[in-house]
């Protein structure tokens, strides 16, 4: 029977892979660069991630609060709640990361793969079903696509992170306020 996997040897993983790839990017970080920042050797990584792009992906969705979709009975506090625990706190951080990500795809095109697969679409698709559940109940328009209507969540955080501007709690309720006036069901309770 194998043995348990260490969390103390999992956290200095994660902490070595995310000084790595803000200090080098993903093609210039190694699996034993890694191991010695995190102080273990290269066998303790591959026991838990089969390659580069599955320990990063793994990593940035480890740095991101779950996402359920838990039916609380009342869409506008189900979709705030994915706001909150969906958009990063650094969003700067978050952006430079993933900027990096989008950088190497020609290069590492599996990055980017094990990025959307592993993080990124999993995520679209709570969000999508909380949107789509909102329609149902009549609580949310029904005349825009829900994908368009998820865009319209994170397309404004995305901007304000790229034009320096800030995102903290008082802008994500503002923001979160107005996609809600525009995408609710006018007849709606």
């Amino acid at each position: 029977m194998a043995r348990p996997l260490d969390p103390d040897i999992d956290r200095a993983i994660t902490a070595a892979t995310l000084a790595l790839l803000r200090e080098r990017g993903f093609a210039r970080m190694s699996m034993e660069a890694v191991a010695g920042a995190a102080g273990v050797g290269k066998p303790a990584i591959y026991r838990r991630f089969a390659d580069k792009a599955a320990l990063v992906a793994a990593v940035i969705d480890a740095e991101l609060p779950a996402l359920e979709a838990p039916d609380l009975g009342d869409t506008r506090a189900e979709l705030w709640q994915a706001v909150e625990r969906g958009l990063p706190a650094d969003g700067a951080a978050y952006v430079g990361l993933i900027g990096g990500l989008i950088a190497e795809q020609e290069r590492h095109p599996e990055l980017i793969a094990a990025f959307r697969r592993s993080v990124l679409l999993p995520r679209r698709a709570v969000v999508q079903a909380l949107i789509e559940r909102g329609q149902a109940r009549g609580d949310l328009r029904a005349d825009i696509d829900p994908v368009l209507a998820l865009d319209l969540i994170g397309g404004p955080f995305l901007a304000r992170v790229f034009a320096g501007l800030d995102t903290g709690p008082r802008w994500r309720k503002q923001a979160f306020a107005t996609w809600w006036d525009f995408n609710r069901e006018r007849n709606a309770r």
